[in-house]
């Protein structure tokens, strides 16, 4: 839909200008202190909020709280992590304060964390009408994990509130790895020998894309990185958020939506919100060092000779006071990961010629010749293996989270960050028989490409907030951006022969967003109803999109010249070698682009409490974008407590994803291993952007916006104290899904036509982003927690299930398209979707997960034991099926034990699947490509490293 410039300001003036109140709003204070009921001990940052209102304030180390509030009557309640919640009616004068105490009773299981997503006033997770699981700190370094997704994809929150020291336990040490562990129904892998996504990994919440979900950090949009993942990965075509740019010592809890919110966010919140709310606590230094590794592909008894994945990390996060709520909380981190690899030793054709075009082709006869001159040269075959797995990083990052008080009513915050990471990971080994990829004179028996990125994130927000004539108000800017750049080293041009350089800049990608937002709350006094708010606002966003060209070497053929073997190399039958960088060519000049787009939103609602047991909220969102037009979404969710601590929840929504720049103006020519004959054959394959006029030839249409509807319900019930169950269900439908499609081969006499221009750079096949694909997501989320005291010490059980489904509903032909070819339209369904690429949206991820843990502490002893179940998945080859392959489920334990050793010094020793658990080994020999993918790369459950065993020593002063 099409839309003028002026029309979203006029319906911003419309939203906004009735409801400015015209004179200002008398207000008065609330003061006090909370303490713990049974020792009258202050309790430093519980959360005081106003009931129905955004305003809310921490205590300090006293335990004293103050907030200013309009006159009137009010309820104020005081939440704290670990104690049950208490509440007060109040009424507050005009310029007066009213005191108010709390004492608060601690309880092992506790579910009163304030959270910030899917709510503009402060609600706690059982409050919200939609599911939200909430995960703290002290969760994230219990996974075990280093990265963000690793540690979401391995534990299963318990209860939608989730301990810091659960966080903490993981053991993982990036960000997507803890959440892979910690959310019921996100899902994220390591990925291998897929250039640029080997470096950022594709994730998945509610078995959606990993650009259907959006990002926030402190309630802001966080950017998305330059990369669009266009290999043979999960999320191939997408543009997800590089959750691991963000340090985990920075976190005070990461909070998942798990319903689409795009009436409340905007675009890309379909399957849900990830908000990471950055640590505020002050004169407090934690330092923590975790150093462990794999056994290497082999049994655990072999760890100590054959180890790989070697991991060093080390943070530290200190906050310094700025008056009575002030903070300014800085984050330091430093991770250096080491490469794992999984490919068995190589036992493919080597020297031979013509090579054999599959396994079987390659006789005992011709293995033979290469043995032989193996032993004739003193080699073996283990030089030729490849790099198959984790790639290695070392990451540097630094975060920040301020806030100074301006007055009473009103303070400034700001917070941000800097992280840098240098990635190095193999690409396909080039032998020495493969001719037209060789440059003999630099490495005889060929090579293998390293494609070493720099990755360098940067994000500033800042704002003032506070109330203003009634309304509470907050109006920030948000910036960030990130750069992508490859170097490609240990390859050769080998159309330049004995002149390539060996090491080559392959250009670089860059992506930045600057986002200005104005939220406003008003709560409104209605007689007879509990708490009713409106809330209204508006984003404005502009984005910039960059591709910056490699080296001449890095791309061209040859020196440039038309001269066949002066001016470029060839082949012993007189074709020309390949152009450009082996394992990863660059960027040209033709390639380069700077876009830039804007959008602006407006959108406006209702939450309300209208009764003690009935919660209703209601809001829609208008948006307009400069390249492609305007959307509008609303959303309806209700709760409803049935009896006493059981209740139903349910959502109605409609969403939408606008196309990113990168899927609009991506364009590049790549080499990739696909499937000729049987046998994995390099390809070059363009891929055009959306406006070019080989796109068009095609009959690629322009890109426009995905849509959805979102329908979910849910129970949710706490029979006992420390008993909390919850049950949701949901189905989540997408129109025109923004795909990259399979390759059109220049075997097509239609397509050959099209792709002469490129033949002198040796492009073969073709591939394009378009809005062609509808899907219907299903599935249930469970999750149960219980806790009691057990002897002198706590036990938390938690348990949780995620089971979900993708189906592609339609492939849809445009009609541009069909003219184009003029073939049955099944023919055209499936180059734009083959089985392959059917595969990675239905059943490349598990389609159930499911995890249990138990907690126990004692003194100065806690003891984490869980155990996630991984559902079988599979992979579906592109044009044979007797090569699909089936991968059976999987179970993974971790352990994660620790002791405080006095002083603030505690040490934990864990594991990350314990039992060194692989993924089923592939079965088909043409799949498994003489060794090079003992494990599929094109789909996983958990990935291929096996057993994580680490130590971490943790100090708190």
């Amino acid at each position: 839909m099409r839309s003028t410039p002026m029309l979203p300001l006029r319906v911003a003036s419309l939203l906004v200008v009735p409801v400015i109140p015209l004179v200002a709003q008398q207000t008065g204070t609330v003061s006090g202190t909370v303490v713990a009921t049974q020792s009258g001990a202050p309790l430093v940052g519980a959360s005081v909020v106003v009931v129905g209102t955004a305003r809310s304030v921490l205590t300090n180390e006293k335990g004293q709280y103050r907030l200013s509030v309009p006159a009137g009557v009010h309820s104020v309640r005081a939440r704290l992590i670990g104690h049950e919640a208490a509440e007060e009616r109040v009424v507050v004068p005009a310029g007066q304060t009213v005191t108010v105490d709390f004492k608060l009773t601690a309880t092992p299981l506790s579910l009163n964390e304030i959270v910030v997503v899917g709510a503009r006033t402060s609600r706690t997770a059982v409050e919200t009408p939609v599911p939200v699981d909430v995960i703290t700190s002290q969760e994230v370094q219990e996974t075990g994990h280093t990265e963000v997704n690793q540690i979401l994809a391995t534990l299963a929150p318990p209860v939608d509130v989730i301990t810091s020291q659960e966080v903490q336990e993981t053991g993982h040490t990036e960000v997507n790895q803890i959440l892979a562990t910690l959310a019921p129904s996100f899902n994220a892998s390591h990925q291998t020998i897929s250039d640029g996504s080997d470096h950022i990994n594709p994730a998945s919440l509610r078995g959606l894309g990993p650009d259907q979900v959006l990002v926030l950090v402190n309630g802001k949009r966080r950017h998305s990185p330059a990369l669009v993942h266009v290999n043979g990965t999960f999320g191939r075509g997408t543009v997800g958020v590089d959750l691991n740019a963000i340090p985990t010592a920075a976190i005070e809890r990461i909070e998942v939506l798990r319903d689409g919110a795009s009436a409340q966010y905007g675009s890309d919140a379909i399957a849900g919100v990830i908000n990471i709310v950055l640590k505020k606590q002050t004169e407090r230094l934690e330092a923590s060092s975790t150093v462990g590794t794999t056994p290497g592909g082999t049994a655990f008894g072999d760890i100590t000779d054959q180890h790989d994945g070697d991991q060093v990390k080390v943070d530290a996060n200190y906050g310094f006071a700025i008056g009575d709520r002030g903070y300014f909380n800085v984050t330091a981190e430093y991770l250096d990961r080491g490469a794992t690899n999984r490919a068995a030793t190589w036992s493919g054709p080597i020297f031979v010629r013509p090579v054999p075009g599959s396994p079987a082709a390659y006789s005992d006869s011709l293995r033979t010749i290469d043995d032989d001159s193996l032993a004739t040269l003193g080699l073996t075959r283990a030089p030729f293996t490849m790099k198959v797995g984790q790639a290695a990083a070392t990451f540097g990052t630094a975060f920040f989270n301020a806030l100074v008080p301006l007055s009473d009513n009103a303070e400034f915050y700001s917070f941000g960050g800097v992280s840098s990471r240098d990635g190095r990971a193999g690409a396909f080994y080039r032998l020495p028989d493969q001719e037209s990829q060789v440059a003999p004179q630099i490495f005889p028996y060929g090579m293998l490409p390293d494609i070493n990125t720099g990755i360098t994130d940067r994000s500033l927000s800042a704002g003032v907030r506070g109330t203003s004539r009634g309304w509470d108000v907050d109006f920030g800017l948000t910036h960030g951006r990130n750069d992508f750049q490859f170097i490609i080293d240990n390859t050769v041009n080998a159309s330049l022969g004995a002149a390539s350089p060996t090491t080559f800049d392959a250009g670089r990608l860059a992506f930045a967003q600057t986002t200005g937002n104005l939220d406003l709350v008003r709560p409104l006094a209605i007689g007879g109803l509990k708490s009713v708010a409106f809330v209204t606002g508006a984003e404005f966003r502009l984005e910039n999109y960059r591709i910056e060209a490699g080296d001449a070497a890095s791309w061209q053929l040859g020196n440039g010249g038309t001269r066949k073997g002066i001016d470029y190399d060839t082949t012993s039958t007189g074709g020309a070698k390949q152009p450009g960088s082996q394992g990863f060519p660059g960027f040209q000049p033709g390639n380069q682009v700077d876009r830039s787009r804007t959008s602006l939103g407006v959108y406006a609602g209702l939450e309300s409490q209208l009764t003690a047991r009935l919660l209703v909220d209601a809001g829609g969102r208008y948006e307009t974008y400069s390249d492609f037009g305007s959307t509008i979404n609303g959303k309806l969710a209700g709760r409803y407590e049935i009896v006493p601590n059981v209740a139903v929840r349910a959502a109605v929504s409609t969403g939408f994803r606008a196309p990113s720049l990168q899927q609009l103006w991506f364009n590049n020519i790549s080499t990739q291993f696909t499937f000729v004959g049987g046998a994995l054959t390099p390809q070059n394959v363009l891929t055009s952007n959306n406006q070019s006029r080989v796109t068009k030839a095609f009959g690629i249409p322009d890109l426009t916006e995905e849509t959805s509807v979102n329908l979910s319900a849910g129970i949710t019930a706490r029979p006992r104290p420390n008993l909390s169950l919850t049950a949701d269900v949901y189905r989540v439908t997408i129109d025109g899904r923004i795909v990259i499609t399979s390759q059109f081969s220049a075997s097509d006499t239609v397509v050959a036509r099209i792709l002469a221009p490129f033949q002198g750079q040796g492009v073969t096949t073709a591939q394009f982003f378009t809005n062609s694909v509808d899907t219907r997501t299903t599935g249930v989320d469970l999750v149960a927690a219980y806790a009691r005291g057990l002897g002198r010490g706590t036990l938390t059980l938690t348990g949780s299930a995620n089971f979900t489904k993708t189906e592609v509903r339609r492939v849809n032909v445009p009609q541009s398209m069909a003219d184009t070819f003029r073939t049955n339209l099944t023919t055209i369904r499936n180059r734009i979707l083959n089985p392959e690429d059917r595969n990675r949206l239905e059943d490349a991820m598990p389609r159930s997960k499911g995890s249990l843990a138990a907690r126990y502490g004692l003194g100065r002893f806690v003891g984490l034991a869980r155990a996630t179940y991984y559902g079988d998945i599979e992979y579906h080859h592109p044009t044979d099926p007797t090569l699909n392959e089936h991968f059976g489920a999987k179970t993974l334990f971790d352990l994660d034990l620790s002791y405080g050793l006095g002083g603030g010094v505690r040490l934990a020793v864990g594991a990350n699947n314990l039992f060194n658990t692989y993924p089923d080994r592939q079965v088909h020999p043409i799949n498994e490509s003489f060794g090079r993918f003992v494990y599929s790369r094109r789909v996983t459950q958990f990935g291929m490293n096996g057993g994580f065993y680490y130590a971490r020593l943790l100090l708190s002063l």
